[in-house]
């Protein structure tokens, strides 16, 4: 085992990974991270390989990649220009770009004239319809010959108005408004970030909702205000993990691999601060 090799292995151990859980995270065959911890580059595809697979396996454990292998290029065989040139894949030729442009639009091509003939009958139903004759309307014309019968002045006059008496108004009661309670806004504020472990401060809310949202695969760790242990296991790609955590006064996230996965409390995405792959958020709830 080489120098490079017992280092990786070590930050491997003391995250708590083994070779399966490492091969999960980095996509690279187990077989590959054995014989970088064991100095054995012989089974590596290719010097490019070696280089690229020592970096992410050091990443995956919280090291820096780049840093490694510039301490340890002596150790590490240097890439060929054969080896950088089959890692790069060929650019496909202008013929068989256009061939498949062709082949996209003679399938679209029916769902256009569908598309076209829809909004012809469209357009012809709304202009015979803003071209519809309006309904006659009769109309009514005064008869001349209608008398109107008019009483006498005097008769008119001998009858007294009626008075209507009005009751008396009640004076309305006040009404009393409600005096609505102010609402609490929650409000999420970052405080140090110190190594790998970053510390958030959640004010207001009463009830809390731990999400971890994973596009890529990774190991979750959640620990609570005693350290205990909650959740420990693997989160797959495409998986949506959710946690009550109301009842605690603080939470610790621990995520394996960070890029491209969500952390969120009450809908408030918990951002990570640095670069690391390897990430703890500490969440203290202020109720």
């Amino acid at each position: 085992m080489t120098e490079l090799g017992a280092r990786l292995k070590e930050a491997r151990l003391a995250k708590g990974y083994s070779i399966d859980d490492l091969q999960e995270i980095t996509k690279i065959q187990k077989r590959y991270l054995t014989g970088i911890e064991e100095g054995n580059y012989a089974t590596m595809p290719g010097a490019f390989y070696v280089r690229a697979f020592i970096k992410q396996y050091a990443e995956a454990v919280g090291l820096n990649g780049d840093e490694l292998l510039e301490s340890y290029k002596t150790d590490i065989p240097s890439p060929t220009n054969d080896d950088v040139s089959k890692s790069i894949p060929a650019t496909p030729s202008r013929r068989s770009l256009g061939g498949r442009t062709s082949n996209k639009f003679m399938e679209a091509f029916p769902m256009i004239v569908v598309a076209l003939f829809i909004i012809a009958i469209i357009v012809i139903v709304w202009i015979l319809y803003q071209n519809k004759p309006e309904d006659s309307k009769d109309v009514v014309e005064p008869n001349d010959n209608v008398l109107i019968e008019q009483k006498p002045q005097s008769e008119q006059n001998t009858k007294d108005p009626v008075v209507e008496e009005q009751e008396p108004e009640e004076p309305e009661e006040p009404v009393e408004e409600e005096v609505e309670e102010p609402v609490v806004d929650e409000q999420l504020t970052f405080v140090e970030t110190q190594g790998e472990t970053s510390t958030y401060n959640l004010t207001g809310g009463e009830n809390y909702v731990l999400k971890v949202v994973a596009t890529n695969k990774t190991w979750l760790n959640i620990r609570d205000q005693d350290n205990k242990i909650l959740v420990d296991q693997a989160v797959s790609a495409g998986e949506t993990f959710e946690l009550d955590v109301t009842n605690l006064s603080k939470v610790r996230v621990r995520l394996g691999s960070t890029p491209g996965n969500t952390v969120s409390i009450n809908d408030q995405v918990v951002e990570f601060p640095t670069d690391m792959v390897t990430q703890n958020l500490v969440i203290q709830f202020q109720k």
